[in-house]
């Protein structure tokens, strides 16, 4: 049973091990106007055995309307319905046997906010979370009020210098928010990057990935 929303019922598309024989997840969220199935192309840059992968589709190929510089409060119903969807996708692979500290998260762009306000919300142990191109909601994220732990979650955010849609500032004072909920938190700018992924960020991705999975080195094999 659904609560309405306009994601309520999206479905998630799923690639990599099979239920039975996961032992990590990675829970994939596109940016406005991808596709699921074209954002899981990119496992193939961070791809370990065992892992499972899942992409929630958002209504419309949008998380939600407008800019992030607005407050959380202008993004419902949509926000709360993305939480849903992200919700049901971590349960997913519970259901297959990995649990949520076994469990990345990883976004980009406005699903990288979706991330970002995810783990802010929803604080608890995962495997990692990473926040590529995108950040938490707000004129003045670093002034947000948050409660509870993420236990020591390591969190990546990355961004370009030269990105015209996210701030390297607002990138900054989303790192302090989730400092402030006991993440170990990695911050990148890259030289020259606009709105798009770099090889530092995949890096990065890999390192989250491999830690979980057990293997953490760069260039394990794939």
């Amino acid at each position: 049973m659904t609560d309405g929303g306009p994601h309520d019922g999206q479905p998630i598309e799923m690639a990599g091990a099979p239920r039975a024989a996961a032992t990590t997840a990675v829970v994939m969220l596109p940016g406005r106007g991808d596709s699921p199935r074209h954002f899981l192309r990119l496992t193939e840059e961070f791809h370990r055995r065992g892992a499972m992968y899942l992409a929630p589709e958002p209504s419309g190929k949008a998380w939600y309307p407008g800019p992030m510089e607005e407050a959380p409060e202008t993004k419902e119903p949509w926000l709360s319905s993305a939480f849903r969807l992200v919700a049901r996708a971590v349960e997913t692979a519970g259901e297959a046997g990995v649990p949520p500290e076994r469990t990345v998260l990883v976004g980009f762009s406005q699903g990288a906010c979706v991330a970002a306000e995810f783990a802010a919300a929803r604080p608890r142990r995962y495997g990692g979370v990473a926040v590529l191109a995108g950040g938490l909601f707000g004129p003045n994220p670093a002034d947000r009020a948050v409660s509870g732990s993420l236990d020591g979650t390591p969190v990546y955010l990355g961004c370009g210098d030269e990105d015209p849609h996210v701030a390297s500032e607002r990138v900054r004072a989303s790192a302090a928010v989730v400092r402030r909920l006991d993440a170990d938190v990695t911050v990148e700018t890259y030289e020259g990057l606009g709105h798009a992924l770099g090889d530092g960020e995949m890096a990065a991705v890999r390192r989250l990935v491999g830690a979980v999975a057990g293997d953490e080195s760069d260039d394990a094999s794939r």
